[in-house]
């Protein structure tokens, strides 16, 4: 069957990336339920930050990833609420929240590092090819997700390294 994302060559770019997009965190949700990892893929580049940084403030993260006030403020109540990250008030500028990984979301970190580094070598291995244009490289990294799904070369990998 046709796909009219792709005949639509670069016109269709955004629309083929936001399907992208949609898959990745999608098949990553899979991969988490599948590990009976309690975590939305959606949340990954703010809790990322924090736990690479231990203590954050929202201007910072705001700095790091070029999202919305709003937009952080949202993910940060997200995880507030499911009890990965904590906050205190800064001592000397009472108006600011610094941010960090709880003892749960120190848990929750631990069981996502080989998670993470198994995403990003399957990734990396889809993303690797030689084509002349991004379309025809996103066509690619469709086609390779269609022969195969994201999760299922994720979970197939996490299942051998386990073995070992």
């Amino acid at each position: 069957m046709k796909d009219s994302l792709q005949e639509f060559g670069e016109l269709g770019l955004g629309s083929r990336f936001k399907r992208l997009s949609d898959y990745l965190m999608k098949e990553t949700q899979i991969i988490y339920d599948s590990l009976h990892i309690e975590f939305d893929p959606y949340l990954f580049p703010i809790f990322k930050i924090i736990s690479d940084q231990n203590i954050v403030t929202t201007s910072e993260v705001q700095e790091q990833l070029h999202y919305t006030q709003p937009a952080i403020t949202q993910a940060l109540q997200k995880l507030s609420k499911r009890g990965l990250i904590q906050y205190k008030m800064d001592a000397v500028d009472k108006r600011k929240k610094l941010y960090q990984l709880s003892s749960k979301g120190k848990k929750t970190h631990k069981q996502l590092i080989p998670v993470w580094e198994t995403i990003d070598k399957q990734v990396k291995w889809v993303t690797e090819g030689s084509s002349t244009s991004l379309t025809r490289h996103l066509t690619y990294m469709e086609n390779q997700f269609k022969e195969k799904s994201l999760s299922k070369r994720i979970l197939e990998n996490l299942k051998l390294h386990n073995h070992e």
